[in-house]
């Protein structure tokens, strides 16, 4: 008997922002936007000295509930508006051994507006439980980003 268990190993959610993609680009460029726009994050800061929008550059990100996590920017595209990042070391320790974290946004022809994409690719050892819950906290920070932005 063969039995095929299928495990997403993929979070992913959007949302549109009424808002021109350069607008909400120039805000998400700066690897430290997650502070300036989550209310659930304290602090984020560059550790290695480099600009926030340094490829290879590394964030502390601390949250109110006493968590911290670092992670390495691996792209930066102004060509195709998009970032992304790995999970270099987290306190508590990740459940997960990698993470790669991507944000791409698209430009709404009809209406200028922007679709904002947040997905994270997790290796194979993630249970299903994370990968919810980094759906649901995408879905949460999208929504909280776009009120903050659009104020």
């Amino acid at each position: 008997f063969f039995f095929l268990l299928s495990m997403a190993t993929r979070a992913v959610a959007s949302a549109v922002f009424d808002l021109p993609i350069d607008t909400v680009w120039q805000n998400i460029r700066d690897f430290t936007f997650n502070a300036k726009f989550i209310s659930t994050i304290e602090t984020a800061t560059i550790m290695d000295g480099r600009s926030p929008d340094s490829v290879g550059c590394i964030r502390e990100s601390k949250w109110s509930t006493g968590e911290s996590q670092q992670h390495r920017l691996i792209e930066l595209s102004d060509q195709n508006y998009r970032l992304a990042y790995e999970l270099v070391a987290a306190e508590p320790a990740a459940e997960n051994i990698a993470t790669i974290t991507t944000i791409s946004l698209h430009r709404v022809t009809e209406t200028n507006a922007t679709l904002v994409q947040w997905s994270a690719d997790f290796s194979a050892d993630v249970s299903p439980a994370a990968v919810n819950f980094n759906y649901s906290s995408f879905m949460e920070n999208l929504k909280e980003i776009r009120t903050n932005m659009c104020k």
